[in-house]
């Protein structure tokens, strides 16, 4: 079974999703279904897997703009989600906003202990990643295993036949994209985005630059 590595490489940033690094990644997945990929192995470059949305040039940005790029990873999340491949997020350090939900998105997570997963939409009315939430509620459910756990775990994928594979990815949970999308949709459609992030984000960029 051939595993694709598809690695966030924006450390000085934490591995914020920039628009850029989102639009990557999708080309990444595109790759791995070209190269006929058995599963794909995310992980994050650095202390930390990712900072979740970058906040980076907020100033400059407008709604329509910032509601285009959420829309963006809420389509990426659902490919992930959705993948004819078996997935595998290996966290550590911080996993914050979309950087968690990419990790809940993944079939397999590997959590480093101490890892910290934050969920910061809904203080500025994002509605991302709702449904998948609820593996919250069950932290053991919720780890599949630590990073240690990649290599074995690969190993014994590789040794799967093609039925075994196909029964694993019929056995995702129930997920329903559109609704998924509709609702992000809706919440970033609302007037007065970049001035809800803006907010938002103030105390911590205020501590940054002191």
């Amino acid at each position: 079974m051939t595993a694709f590595v598809l690695e966030l490489d924006r450390p000085d940033r934490a591995n914020a999703l920039s628009a850029d690094l989102v639009e990557r990644l999708h080309a990444g997945l595109d790759r791995a279904i070209a190269e006929r990929a058995g599963v794909l192995v995310l992980r994050g470059r650095g202390r930390h897997f990712c900072g979740g949305f970058d906040l980076d040039g907020l100033d400059d940005e407008d709604d329509a703009g910032l509601a285009h790029r959420f829309l963006r990873i809420g389509l990426l999340l659902e490919r992930v989600a959705a993948a004819p491949y078996l997935t595998v997020a290996v966290a550590h350090g911080a996993a914050v906003g979309a950087g968690a939900d990419l990790v809940l998105a993944c079939d397999v997570r590997l959590v480093s202990p101490g890892v910290t997963l934050r969920f910061p939409g809904a203080a500025f009315g994002v509605v991302l990643g709702a449904s998948r939430r609820a593996l919250l509620e069950d932290y053991v459910g919720l780890v599949t295993g630590t990073p240690d756990d990649l290599d074995p775990l690969l190993a014994e994928w590789a040794g799967w036949t093609s039925a075994e594979r196909t029964a694993v990815l019929a056995d995702r949970p129930a997920h329903d994209t559109d609704a998924e999308l509709a609702a992000l949709a809706r919440s970033v459609a609302v007037p007065g985005l970049r001035d809800r992030i803006a907010a938002y984000a103030a105390p911590a960029l205020t501590k940054e630059s002191a």
